[in-house]
């Protein structure tokens, strides 16, 4: 196994869909997954330090595990085939260590929040290597294509707005109707990169 952890957030300028970023943790390589926006942005809170007043998913179902006496010991990608990744999530509880399917981008939202190992496979993270087109993964600038200096100040600035208003919004449990895939592209890499300030220079 190939132990990662999180290097940080980016977004794919062809298709405008986030990107967690994993790191070896010895540096030498790294292993791109595309995600939702929800789960960028739930990865986002943990990476600043952002603590909500109410539980999310991810932070629920820490909680439940806890509550029968469960603990989540790391979170494993193991498979690699039509171009998605497959991760399991590594419980111990009283009937020993188990293993649950999960989305690997849940899996790290919840690594991330229980401070647990993050492994892919050997043979995962070599196939994804040799099928990985160089140079196909170029964190977006920080300017949109087209816009001057002054027009992308201004967007930045409504999506921090936008970020406040989410934020509040999540604290209180209630999540925009409008924030999924019906969302435009340019709103949600505002949108991501003002909640993601340590990695805004690779949005």
């Amino acid at each position: 196994m190939v132990e990662m952890h999180v290097e940080g957030l980016s977004l794919d300028p062809q298709t405008r869909k986030p990107i967690v970023i994993l790191r070896q943790n010895d540096g030498k390589g790294l292993l791109p997954l595309w995600i939702g926006a929800m789960e960028a942005m739930t990865i986002s809170l943990v990476l600043n330090g952002e603590e909500l007043p109410r539980p999310l998913a991810h932070d629920l179902l820490l909680m439940v595990a806890k509550a029968l006496n469960g603990t989540l010991t790391g979170v494993d990608i193991v498979d690699y085939r039509d171009d998605i990744y497959y991760a399991v999530l590594l419980l111990r509880g009283p009937a020993g260590l188990i293993s649950v399917d999960c989305r690997p981008s849940d899996g790290i939202a919840l690594a991330l929040r229980a401070s647990v190992p993050i492994r892919v496979k050997t043979e995962v993270f070599e196939k994804a290597a040799r099928e990985q087109e160089p140079g196909s993964i170029h964190p977006a600038t920080r300017h949109h294509a087209g816009s001057d200096a002054a027009t992308d100040m201004a967007r930045t600035a409504d999506a921090r707005k936008e970020a406040d208003t989410l934020a509040a919004l999540l604290a209180k449990g209630a999540v925009p109707e409008d924030l999924g895939e019906a969302a435009g592209p340019e709103r949600l890499r505002d949108l991501l990169r003002a909640l993601e300030p340590v990695s805004r220079n690779k949005m």
